[in-house]
């Protein structure tokens, strides 16, 4: 939880900015729905995938202030029979929960159609599980015997950033799709590695 403290604190200081600035026509706030897959690249390629919910508030006609809140929807899992004879080494990882706090900026084609940039700070949370197991043959049946088994939960956070397209398909809904460079994942059996995502997502406007 302590790693999700700089986005606490850059989160007042957001807000404050766009309370200071003139409203828009509507009332600037939104809420929607998102998917994303996200991609680990080291060693071996990792993805998973992540849903979860975005709230906004455009505070001008060329800014907004965007938090993301996503959750762990899929994981990866490896199996290496490697070592010792009938030793199998099980590797998973998995993301538990995601945040990320953003500036947006915009910039509007036409009425219907823009582009943007986002910058700000994602928390990552993820979860480590490694298995070493034995399967020994008795008779007519198959014995798994455990030799050792962890689970460990890390956190990251960083810097994050990343370029979309929006697009208004009513005068209430948008849809959206951008990617993003997430910090780099410090903490992995796999070695340290670049983490992006590709991201689609449908917006309400109030």
């Amino acid at each position: 939880m302590k790693n999700i403290l700089p986005l606490v604190l850059l989160a007042p200081f957001l807000l404050l900015l766009s309370m200071t600035s003139q409203a828009q026509n509507n009332s600037g706030f939104y809420i929607g729905v998102q998917y994303s897959n996200q991609k680990i690249t080291s060693s071996s390629d990792v993805n998973l995938d992540t849903a979860g919910v975005t709230f906004g508030y455009q505070f001008h006609q060329y800014f907004s202030l965007e938090t993301r809140l996503n959750i762990g929807t899929s994981e990866y899992s490896s199996v290496c029979a490697c070592g010792e004879e009938n030793i199998e080494h099980v590797y998973k990882q998995e993301i538990d929960n995601q945040a990320s706090i953003f500036i947006k900026g915009l910039y509007p084609i036409n009425n219907d159609f823009s582009v943007y940039a986002l910058a700000g700070i994602t928390n990552s949370s993820y979860n480590l599980n490694t298995k070493s197991f034995r399967s020994v043959v008795d008779g007519d049946r198959t014995i798994t015997q455990v030799k050792l088994k962890d689970t460990e939960t890390h956190s990251d956070n960083g810097f994050t950033y990343g370029l979309g397209i929006n697009y208004k398909i009513s005068e209430k809904f948008s849809i959206f799709l951008d990617y993003q460079i997430l910090p780099d994942l410090v903490v992995s059996t796999l070695g340290s590695s670049s983490w992006k995502s590709a991201n689609i997502g449908v917006n309400y406007n109030f």
